[in-house]
């Protein structure tokens, strides 16, 4: 095969985790100067571009997603995890989050290659993510010296059922401001200007940090799916989510910000899945529905995103504690989002002091690997 010089190889992975796919490479296959890892990153997607027709992503913001493997940097460790989120139709690079999806498959990934030898039954993948400089746990099912892809688990959102990938995300309070309770508060007040009046919104740091108001202050029933909101909601939510950031003292610049994530939220009932399939309203503790930047709903929920507001749910006074009423207690907090119910165990109570604090929070995932293979970039896309 003679190939022209104009392109450059490079070897990557196709990974499912959860309801997402990322493409995985390994830290010395990337650039290291940040300009030139973004020239990479967006020439690798073939972004911007609402089809992403000439690179690896899918049109989509769930895999339209970078993970990026190295060896460890603190001894707490087994590897280092970089995720980036790549934009689709805007030119933007983000390392804002874990993406809690993508990070299921990091251990399997480990082991896979070799970074973390394949203990039976289960491997314990010790995940340092960069983003949050924080650990990550992974549990992986082993058989025969390489995970095991096929199981009985299955989650909403991904078609058939798989091994199950166990996260503990416990580590992750805190990560993008310091405090479980950026503002020290249960409930904060903000402006939205396109609603002329203030609404009450909570806002959690752990896993992702979000910011959550109801359904109602919006003029919606919080049943919604993706597709089916009205722009101007999304410019809502949007005011909704800059207001939080400057509550808690998050810069944001250039448009290629995407935290706090938006989180609708509103009492259980009963509605229809994407699949078309019936929720009942016995089934789950409330609704949520992930708003993003660039004005599109998550068809599911975010690894990092349920992190959160699982724990959001059972500290009192939030508006997630609100519409579910679930009590501090060691249990799963089952979210009912566009594509299903998903559960998630969290353990939150408070300390001596009267502080809230997360004792335990994790969520499982299955994960395959879909593809190995060379990439080829147009060397006229990073030679800028």
């Amino acid at each position: 095969m003679k190939l022209s010089k104009e392109q450059i190889p490079v070897r990557c992975t196709i990974m499912r985790g959860g309801t997402s796919k990322a493409v995985f490479m390994r830290m010395g296959d990337v650039p290291g100067e940040p300009a030139a890892r973004e020239r990479f990153l967006l020439a690798l997607f073939g972004s911007p571009d609402q089809r992403q027709i000439d690179g690896l992503g899918g049109a989509d913001p769930l895999t339209s997603k970078f993970a990026m493997i190295g060896p460890a940097t603190r001894p707490d460790a087994d590897i280092d995890y970089t995720f980036a989120q790549i934009g689709v139709e805007e030119a933007y690079v983000s390392y804002e989050i874990i993406c809690g999806n993508i990070s299921s498959a990091t251990g399997v990934y480990a082991i896979e290659e070799g970074l973390v030898p394949a203990v039976a039954p289960v491997t314990t993948v010790r995940v340092h993510n960069t983003n949050t400089n924080s650990i990550l746990i992974i549990k992986v099912p082993v058989k025969g010296g390489a995970p095991v892809v096929e199981g009985d688990f299955a989650i909403d959102g991904v078609p058939g059922t798989g091994a199950e990938v166990a996260l503990d995300y416990s580590s992750t309070s805190g990560g993008a401001t310091g405090k479980l309770l950026p503002t020290g508060n249960v409930r904060d007040t903000v402006e939205v200007p396109s609603l002329g009046r203030r609404i009450e919104v909570s806002i959690v740091d752990i896993g992702t940090i979000c910011v959550y108001f109801r359904a109602a202050d919006l003029g919606l029933t919080g049943s919604e799916l993706p597709g089916q909101l009205p722009a101007e909601k999304y410019v809502a939510a949007e005011e909704i989510r800059l207001a939080a950031a400057a509550l808690c003292q998050m810069p944001q610049s250039d448009g290629k910000n995407i935290t706090p994530f938006q989180i609708m939220i509103t009492p259980p009932r009963d509605y229809t899945s994407l699949p078309g399939e019936a929720v009942k309203a016995d089934d789950i503790d409330f609704l949520a529905r992930q708003i993003n930047v660039d004005g599109w709903m998550h068809k599911a929920f975010s690894g990092g995103a349920s992190t959160c507001t699982s724990v959001a749910a059972q500290i009192e006074g939030t508006i997630p504690h609100e519409c579910s009423s679930v009590a501090a207690t060691p249990r799963r907090v089952r979210i009912g989002h566009p594509s299903g119910a998903l559960p998630i165990f969290a353990h939150v109570e408070r300390d001596t002091q009267g502080t809230w604090v997360v004792r335990e929070v994790h969520f499982s995932r299955t994960v395959r690997r879909l593809m190995d293979g060379t990439t080829y970039l147009r060397r006229s896309l990073l030679d800028q």
